[in-house]
C-alpha cells in the first residue's frame, strides 16, 4: 500500500473513530458544564470559629472533627452525575489573618451545617459558632489592581500521597503531652505581625475520597518497598471508557447499582528484601498513614495587601511555615509552579497577572486546587486546629467569657 492510498483511506474513512476519540474530551467538557450549574445552586454557609479562653486539648480532638466530616461522603447514580451535576461538595477550614488579628472559618453547604457544628461541640464544647459575611467578598472584583497588590500559591506534597507528613504527634513530648508545641505557633506568628492593610487567606478544601482507592495506592507502595512485585497495570483507553458508560447508563435505566468490575488476576508474591532501620521506619508510618481515613484535599495561601503596604518578606514566611511539617525520608508540601505567579521569559507581566487573577478567584469561590493530594485524618487535623492553651498570641481571637450552665435550682417562668 503506497503512502497515497493510506492518507486516502484515512481521509474517507477516519471520521469514524473520531466520535472515539473525542468522547474523553466531551465527557469532561460536559461534566464541567453540569457541575458548575449544580455548584450555582448550593446554599453555602460561611460559620466563624470562636476560640475558648482555655483550650486544653491537643489537635487529636480536631482529628476526631475531621473523621467525623468524613461522614459527609456521598454518591450519585447516572443521571445525578450525568444531567443534574451531582457530584461531592468540599468543605473549607480556614485561618485568616487581617491586620494582625486571627480569625478561623468554615465555609461549608448549608446542608452540611449541621454536622459541621455537631462535630465541633462534641469535642470543645466551650467554643462558639457564629454564621457570619463572607469576608472574602470585601475586596474590590478586580483584585489585583492599583490599590492591591496579590500573591498566592496552592500546595502540593513532594512525593506520593501515601507518604505522611511530619504530624502533631512528632511536636509532643513522650511523657506529657502538656510539654506541647502547637504545630500552628509559626503560622499564628507570622500572621498576629500583619501590618494594617495586609491579610492572609489560608483555604484547607476538603472532600471525603474514597479509601479503598488511596489506600490501593499505598498498598502498592508499600509492597514495593518490600520488595514484592506487582503487576503493571495500564491506563483506561478511549473504547474502554466508551463502554464503562455505556454499561453505567444501562445499569441506571435497569435500576442496578452495582458497578462493572474488572477481573483480577492473583498476584504472585515476589520475594520479601532486607529492610533496613530506615526503610522499616518509613514502612511502618507509610502503613499507619493509610490506616486512616482519608481526604482529597486542595491547599491555598493567598495574601493581599494594599500597594503601599505590600511586604515581600511576608512570601517567604508563610512558607517557610510549611516546612516544619516536612522530612526527607517522608513527605512535605511545596508550591505548585503551575499556579504560583512568578513566571519567566515571555509575556511574563501579563501571564503573572492572568495568574494573581485566577488564584483570587478561585479562592473567593472555593474552587477546588489544580492538583489535589490526598491527607488523612491526622494530617488534617495538623495544620487545621483550634490552638491550644499553650499558644498564647495576643492577636489571636479568642471568646472573652467562658458559658456556664444555670444554677440547677433555678425558678421558671
Amino acid at each position: 500500500m503506497t503512502l497515497f492510498e493510506f492518507l486516502s483511506i484515512v481521509y474517507n474513512w477516519g471520521w469514524i473513530f473520531l466520535p472515539l476519540i473525542l468522547f474523553p474530551v466531551w465527557k469532561e467538557l460536559w461534566l464541567a458544564y453540569v457541575r458548575k450549574i449544580y455548584v450555582e445552586n448550593v446554599e453555602w454557609a460561611t460559620l466563624e470559629l470562636k476560640i475558648p479562653q482555655a483550650v486544653e486539648q491537643t489537635p487529636k480532638a480536631m482529628e476526631q472533627v475531621f473523621a467525623g466530616l468524613h461522614s459527609i461522603k456521598s454518591f450519585a447514580n447516572f443521571k445525578e452525575k450525568w444531567w443534574d451535576g451531582k457530584h461531592q461538595l468540599p468543605i473549607s477550614m480556614e485561618i485568616v489573618g487581617n491586620a494582625g488579628a486571627i480569625r478561623f472559618f468554615i465555609r461549608a453547604p448549608r446542608v452540611y451545617q449541621e454536622l459541621v457544628e455537631s462535630q465541633i461541640y462534641s469535642q470543645y464544647k466551650d467554643a462558639e459558632i457564629d454564621e457570619v459575611e463572607d469576608y472574602a467578598w470585601s475586596l474590590p472584583d478586580d483584585v489585583p489592581n492599583d490599590q492591591y497588590g496579590l500573591w498566592g500559591t496552592e500546595l502540593i506534597l513532594t512525593k506520593e500521597d501515601a507518604y505522611p507528613i511530619r504530624t502533631y504527634r512528632f511536636f509532643e513530648e513522650p511523657i506529657s503531652e502538656k510539654k506541647f508545641i502547637d504545630p500552628l505557633s509559626s503560622l499564628v506568628e507570622v500572621l498576629g505581625r500583619l501590618a494594617a492593610g495586609e491579610q492572609v487567606w489560608l483555604q484547607y478544601l476538603i472532600r471525603p475520597a474514597r479509601d479503598d482507592r488511596w489506600q490501593k495506592e499505598g498498598r502498592k507502595l508499600a509492597d514495593k518497598l518490600m520488595g514484592k512485585e506487582t503487576p503493571v497495570k495500564g491506563g483506561e483507553n478511549a473504547i474502554e471508557e466508551v463502554f464503562r458508560f455505556l454499561v453505567d447508563m444501562v445499569s441506571w435505566i435497569w435500576g442496578e447499582t452495582s458497578q462493572l468490575k474488572k477481573e483480577e488476576k492473583p498476584k504472585e508474591q515476589g520475594g520479601m528484601k532486607e529492610l533496613s532501620p530506615g526503610m522499616k521506619e518509613v514502612l511502618g508510618a507509610l502503613e499507619e498513614s493509610i490506616s486512616k481515613h482519608g481526604f482529597e484535599a486542595g491547599i491555598r495561601i493567598v495574601y493581599i495587601a494594599k500597594t503601599d503596604a505590600f511586604a515581600i518578606h511576608t512570601i517567604p514566611a508563610l512558607l517557610g511555615t510549611f516546612k516544619q511539617f516536612s522530612t526527607y525520608n517522608l513527605n512535605g508540601f511545596k508550591p505548585n509552579s503551575i499556579v504560583s505567579p512568578s513566571v519567566d521569559y515571555f509575556f511574563k507581566k501579563s501571564r503573572e497577572y492572568l495568574r494573581k487573577r485566577s488564584l483570587y478567584r478561585a479562592a473567593r469561590l472555593r474552587l477546588f486546587v489544580r492538583k489535589q493530594v490526598i491527607l488523612n485524618t491526622e494530617e488534617l487535623a495538623t495544620v487545621y486546629h483550634i490552638p491550644s492553651i499553650m499558644l498564647e498570641v495576643p492577636t489571636l481571637t479568642r471568646i472573652a467569657a467562658k458559658k456556664v450552665e444555670p444554677p440547677a435550682g433555678l425558678p421558671s417562668i
